[in-house]
């Protein structure tokens, strides 16, 4: 995959530039005027978005850190025109290639990007972080951009792609195709050895427009023909995909609860409230199961189940922990547990005192597989008579 990234830029007839020429130096008219976004212009609290900073940049503290953004739509994560700025234009980008084994997202270590008009290409060669819960971390990587007639730019970048709040409205249904398979062109581009140079935020416009979608020139649309047959009714109505329901009993086998309360020791008593669902497919849940009682507060164990023969084909969702520390429940039970539906996410609260001034809070994301992945633990083992939030006790584990 490697040799294809090489010949790509051979055929450009483009070489690698080795950073920026020195900061008192006049820039090269020849030289890509690559830009860092303002903090302004780059709104991750809303859906979800893949970015990419300069990796000596923080995008939390600095006012300039991205270098590329890409913002996702529906459930099916539909991608919308990716963007870099060039001066004090915003140039939207197409992917037309990717190759590597991806994690979430549809993100690939190696990504290749047109600009219009094929005036120029973006490739990305990335170091992809296994995804966790709902994130997936951009360690380290290369952007490099090559435009006609210019010399060629790449710059040293982290980021991450994720979801910050409920996905964004897809295409409306007159909306063209998703892009169909671009002319295949080779997985995954090289990447040069030698680091990219540091990039400087420049003069920002006021105003400057957020960059348009591409042209749907390049997109398929359905050949005229007879109107397809209507869609098969969905079986009943059900709840929307990942929706809290309340599992009716008879759709639960005896045979089922009596493996979970083997393995857990759960109690019947617990169970009389019954067990939630939270659908996440046409065909698989996750189930809720309470399993013990102790006061107020409620242990519960989480299943993925096979809806049509949930006794059969179902997976007990393991709780992990970081290493050297101690979560005082088995893995698999949440105590307390309590669901953010929105943003996929499930906290686990272990009080050690009836005031609830200490214990152990965790919060998990499901994973687009349906598995728990830990992205905070905190523990307070002072119990002082001061209650207060669970999630301003200190942090012994955190993944953004």
């Amino acid at each position: 995959m490697r040799r294809f990234g090489i010949a790509i830029f051979l055929a450009l007839g483009c070489g690698w530039s080795t950073g920026l020429s020195a900061q008192n130096a006049p820039p090269p008219v020849n030289e890509i005027d690559l830009k860092l976004f303002d903090k302004a212009e780059v709104d991750r609290s809303k859906g979800c978005t893949f970015a990419l900073w300069q990796a000596n940049r923080d995008p939390e503290a600095d006012r300039f850190a991205f270098i590329f953004t890409e913002q996702f739509r529906g459930t099916a994560h539909q991608r919308d025109a990716a963007q870099i700025k060039v001066g004090t234009t915003i140039i939207p980008l197409q992917r037309v290639g990717a190759g590597g084994k991806p994690e979430g997202y549809g993100v690939h270590p190696f990504q290749l990007y047109k600009m219009p008009d094929e005036q120029g290409y973006v490739v990305l060669d990335l170091k992809l972080e296994p995804e966790q819960g709902e994130a997936v971390e951009i360690s380290s990587g290369k952007l490099m951009v090559t435009m006609l007639g210019k010399l060629a730019f790449r710059a040293s970048v982290k980021g991450s792609a994720g979801c910050y709040g409920a996905p964004l409205p897809g295409p409306a249904a007159a909306a063209p195709a998703p892009v169909a398979a671009a002319p295949q062109r080779p997985a995954q581009p090289a990447a040069p050895n030698a680091g990219g140079g540091a990039l400087t935020a420049g003069t920002l416009s006021p105003g400057t427009a957020a960059g348009g979608s591409l042209s749907a020139s390049s997109q398929t649309r359905p050949s005229p023909g007879p109107a397809p047959a209507a869609p098969p009714a969905r079986p009943a109505p059900g709840p929307d995909m990942f929706e809290r329901y309340s599992v009716r009993q008879q759709q639960v086998p005896a045979r089922f609860l009596q493996g979970i309360n083997q393995r857990f020791g759960c109690t019947v008593p617990a169970q009389r409230n019954g067990i939630t669902g939270f659908q996440m497919s046409e065909e698989s849940a996750i189930w809720q199961i309470p399993c013990d009682r102790f006061g107020q507060n409620v242990t519960s164990v989480f299943a993925l189940v096979y809806l049509p023969a949930p006794d059969q084909q179902y997976e007990i969702l393991e709780t992990p922990s970081p290493r050297g520390l101690n979560r005082k429940l088995d893995s698999g039970v949440l105590m307390s547990a309590r669901w953010d539906v929105r943003n996929r996410m499930v906290t686990s609260l272990y009080a050690a005192s009836d005031k609830q001034d200490c214990g152990i809070f965790e919060r998990y994301a499901v994973t687009q597989e349906g598995k728990l992945a830990l992205v905070e633990f905190r523990e307070k083992t002072q119990c002082d008579g001061m209650p207060d939030r669970p999630e301003q006790w200190p942090l012994l584990f955190g993944r953004r």
